[in-house]
């Protein structure tokens, strides 16, 4: 019985492929990369002359990415480009080695055009594929399209003679009729330029981000990293790390220095060179920053989103609390052909150990940053209670009142630096209840009682006492009323005659 393959594989390979439709820039300009370093290592440019141009044109509804990498010569683009899944660039140092992705722009546009040549005296080799003849094709369900057949309907081979502005050697791909789909996002500049900033294989800006430098050198001994000068509509893309962060509420951090680390695989052989930010992990950074999550890349591409760690926290929450990126070493561990996780191995399962590691580490962190802070607010309050009863801007009801106070507060005071000393964190707090304490021991103060801040001219005794009596109940008792008619009856339920007691209520 011969096999046959049909033309629903064709589907696979182009609408199948991807969920995201901003995939497809990922896809080409993987391939691009490629073929830049394959021009650099050959001494045909110096990575920084290299380049990959993308323009969108909203007007005509076309997507172009063009390149000035080796480019594929006449006599094998055909063969390269046609065939499906039987990539030469297998087994190589490549990113892209299987050569089944470069059909998922057809999914989203009615015409996807490879146009390519290696040398000046070459003609451009253009191949076109239809997505309008494929779906003709689909709709004869009375017999079996096999895949060769789909091939030779849907794709058109020609050469042509090179324009003037046609570079030397290059590799464009342009779609042709983009597809409105209800968002229209691969057409919007925004959504392409903050995706391609934060997966494809861009520089870092040493404007923005002062720790530029000191990262690229601990993760330069991994084979495949670069970084490329990727334009959108003229505009070079830079990944989106800055010094600071700043938060909606108009609370900022700041980045006060990487964390440098790598993984060991099965063998004691490094298999990845990673980083995190040192900050004070105040809260989960806003997506709109498009920094947060440690990030995975390959090949300096991002491998999955900034979710592909969450279940390796002891809580997903602190998964948004963390910036920082781990690069794999991509002989060591492989991805899939997806590029959304990596196959299952040796030495995948060795990075996932220490990932999670890692990400407990970094849990931890979170937590014991948030107990500082919550400790900080906490000690602020009961300093500076403290202070309002030494400088006399706390009055008090009577002595019983003060002594109760002042000796609640000494309390809280011991309390509160015996937990500053065991987590090692003073901020200013220990140097002011020294102070505090100092002053007790030298001072004899005395407190001001509400008797001395009333007008004997104008209030008899008996009202001050009925002043003081009130102020009592209400310090007593305030914490019991649901709403301010509750301590108004309170008040008065001390002063009315025996019979209203019961019944007597302000609403």
């Amino acid at each position: 019985m011969k096999p046959v393959i049909g033309r629903q594989l064709f589907d696979v390979l182009t609408s199948g492929m991807y969920d995201d439709p901003l995939m497809i820039f990922r896809e080409y300009i993987q391939n691009s990369v490629d073929s830049i370093d394959l021009a650099v290592d050959a001494g045909q440019i110096a990575l920084e002359d290299a380049s990959i141009s993308i323009s969108l044109n909203g007007s005509e509804r076309s997507i172009v990415i063009e390149d000035n990498g080796v480019g594929i010569n006449n006599e094998d683009a055909g063969d390269i480009l046609i065939n499906l899944g039987c990539s030469p660039k297998e087994g190589k140092e490549q990113r892209g080695f299987r050569g089944i992705g470069r059909l998922g722009g057809l999914a989203y546009c009615d015409e996807l055009i490879f146009e390519t040549r290696s040398t000046k005296n070459e003609n451009v080799f253009v191949l076109t594929w239809d997505r309008k003849k494929f779906e003709k094709l689909c709709k004869e369900m009375d017999r079996v399209v096999t895949l060769e057949e789909t091939i030779r309907t849907v794709a058109n081979v020609r050469t042509n003679k090179p324009k003037s502005d046609d570079p030397t050697r290059f590799f464009r791909v342009t779609m042709r009729k983009m597809t409105r789909f209800h968002t229209d996002e691969l057409m919007n500049f925004k959504k392409v330029y903050d995706y391609l900033a934060q997966v494809a294989p861009v520089p870092y800006s040493k404007e923005d981000f002062s720790f530029a430098e000191t990262i690229e050198r601990h993760v330069s001994p991994v084979e495949n990293y670069r970084s490329y000068k990727i334009l959108l509509n003229g505009k070079q893309i830079f990944r989106p790390y800055r010094d600071d962060v700043c938060f909606s509420n108009d609370r900022e951090d700041r980045i006060q220095e990487p964390e440098l680390f790598t993984f060991s695989g099965e063998d004691g052989e490094l298999i990845a060179f990673g980083w995190y930010a040192k900050t004070n992990f105040l809260a989960a950074i806003p997506d709109s920053l498009n920094i947060r999550g440690i990030r995975i890349r390959s090949g300096n591409i991002a491998i999955g989103d900034e979710h592909a760690l969450d279940d390796k926290y002891t809580e997903r929450r602190f998964s948004a609390w963390q910036i920082g990126e781990i690069h794999v070493v991509r002989n060591r561990i492989k991805p899939n052909a997806r590029r959304d996780n990596f196959e299952q191995s040796k030495n995948y399962e060795k990075f996932l150990e220490q990932a999670s590691l890692l990400c407990r580490h970094l849990s931890n962190l979170c937590r014991k940053s948030s107990r500082h802070r919550v400790l900080v607010i906490k000690g602020e309050r009961i300093i500076t209670r403290m202070e309002d009863i030494l400088n006399g801007t706390q009055v008090f009801i009577d002595q019983a009142h003060y002594r109760d106070a002042f000796r609640k507060s000494l309390r809280e005071l011991d309390f509160l630096e015996r937990d500053l000393r065991k987590i090692n964190m003073g901020n200013g707090m220990l140097d002011r209840i020294g102070e505090i304490r100092a002053f007790v021991e030298k001072n004899d103060f005395r407190p001001i009682m509400i008797p001395d801040l009333l007008d004997k001219r104008s209030i008899n005794q008996r009202e001050a006492r009925i002043i003081t009596d009130i102020s009592r109940s209400l310090l007593k008792d305030y914490s019991k009323c649901r709403s301010a008619e509750d301590a108004i009856n309170m008040v008065l339920h001390g002063y009315v005659k025996n019979r209203y007691k019961n019944s007597i209520s302000i609403s």
